[in-house]
């Protein structure tokens, strides 16, 4: 396909189709990277709600800057991936205190913050400053394998940009953007596409996962009045949760790798606490 073909193609379908999403509605880069960090890897009907929530709780970069962790990983639950959260406080940190809230405008820069890799790094660019650098998400690479490379096998990223910094619509980044997302999402429904791309991999099922038991046990700890609670009780709590199944892993495991990450910490008395 040409790309000019193809270009016409996906803003004039984008013209009628359109999602309204509220990180749509603003050119704030700090609501925008909220959105983007939410979105990853997490559905927008769950980001949705939550993301509302979130900018109540934490309206500016300074806000969010001097949150509490029990206060932060209270507003995150319900969207997994505990350490995004943290990572976005520490970003926020970075931008107040090393950049005196100065928000980067370019990829390259906002890639040395915590927790930004290259999409989002791109996709905060575009759509807060308009850059017109192109970036690659699921439903992104999705549309370019299904027109540029039909019945093609283990198609690295470095070729399918190759047809991005060609197709980038520099009259609109943002629309340009906001479309090809929601050709994706919506138009290309059959996600076996994915499989085309070298670097295609399958989220495990959450379910009676690793992670699902890290998600319990600091569910378990949010939900005490003081968001703390002894080691022992906390591992008697695991013990009976993994007494379900067939696992590989010890209530230690969940606890050592939770520590690890940052998400819970042991006083010196020995209680678990966020």
């Amino acid at each position: 396909m040409e790309i000019s073909d193809f270009q016409r193609l996906i803003l004039e379908w984008g013209r009628h189709h359109r999602r309204d999403m509220p990180w749509r509605n603003t050119r704030d880069p700090y609501k925008i990277l909220v959105s983007e960090v939410m979105l990853q890897q997490t559905q927008v009907s769950r980001v949705l709600p939550k993301y509302e929530e979130f900018l109540r709780e934490f309206p500016t970069l300074e806000a969010l800057a001097a949150a509490s962790q029990s206060s932060l990983l209270r507003i995150w639950q319900g969207l997994g991936y505990w350490n995004r959260a943290l990572r976005l406080r520490e970003a926020a940190r970075v931008i107040v205190n090393e950049l005196d809230s100065e928000f980067p405008r370019d990829p390259a820069t906002l890639m040395q913050l915590p927790g930004v890799g290259p999409y989002t790094a791109g996709a905060v660019a575009c759509f807060a400053f308009g850059c017109a650098e192109p970036f690659l998400d699921t439903n992104i690479r999705r549309v370019y394998l299904y027109f540029f490379f039909p019945g093609e096998d283990d198609v690295p990223d470095s070729r399918i940009m190759e047809v991005a910094r060609r197709a980038v619509w520099t009259d609109d980044p943002r629309e340009w953007g906001y479309a090809l997302f929601d050709y994706g999402a919506i138009e290309l429904r059959d996600r076996a596409i994915n499989r085309r791309s070298r670097h295609y991999s399958r989220q495990p099922a959450f379910e009676g996962s690793f992670r699902s038991f890290r998600t319990q046990a600091l569910r378990h700890v949010l939900a005490q009045e003081s968001t703390s609670l002894s080691r022992a009780d906390l591992k008697d709590f695991l013990t009976q949760r993994l007494a379900t199944g067939d696992h590989s892993y010890t209530p230690q495991d969940v606890l050592d790798a939770l520590i690890d990450d940052g998400l819970l910490k042991i006083s010196p008395d020995d209680r678990v606490f966020i």
